[in-house]
């Protein structure tokens, strides 16, 4: 999304043979909309401040949801063993006030960051009694070795 203006040319050539999978921190709302045209499904990162230690940026993440309103959208948040469930909460707020048929996808984080499995499974229980479809995946490229 920081090369929004590289998207709007190179994404409707892509778009002629391909169908377009945008992954995107899920903070760049005015981006989202010049491309939204020639994008089919975004992957969308929630950046939870206790993951982070970074401000909250739950504005940001409501203003992206509805530049990317129409596309096929899920969205990811990385927990730590600092993750407080009401980053989950206030994230499954957002998705159940935008589109309750989002899924929220729990990323542990790996090493000395993990959370704890029993963790994972409360703030899963947590969630679910805001929106139907939260599950606990995962980060597919950490387990590949890849950056």
């Amino acid at each position: 999304m920081l090369h929004s203006d590289f998207l709007l040319e190179w994404l409707p050539l892509a778009k002629k043979t391909f169908k377009i999978y945008l992954e995107t921190n899920g903070i760049h709302a005015a981006a989202m909309h010049d491309i939204s045209r020639m994008v089919d499904v975004v992957s969308m990162d929630f950046k939870l401040p206790s993951a982070t230690g970074l401000r909250p940026f739950w504005e940001e993440h409501k203003h992206f949801l509805l530049a990317a309103k129409g596309k096929t959208i899920f969205i990811k948040a990385v927990v730590t063993g600092d993750t407080n469930q009401d980053d989950i909460m206030i994230s499954a707020r957002i998705i159940a006030q935008f589109d309750s048929s989002i899924p929220l996808v729990i990323q542990p984080a790996g090493g000395p960051l993990a959370p704890a499995s029993s963790m994972l499974v409360t703030l899963q229980e947590a969630a679910l009694r805001l929106i139907p479809n939260v599950r606990v995946i995962p980060q597919a490229h950490k387990i590949l070795h890849l950056p």
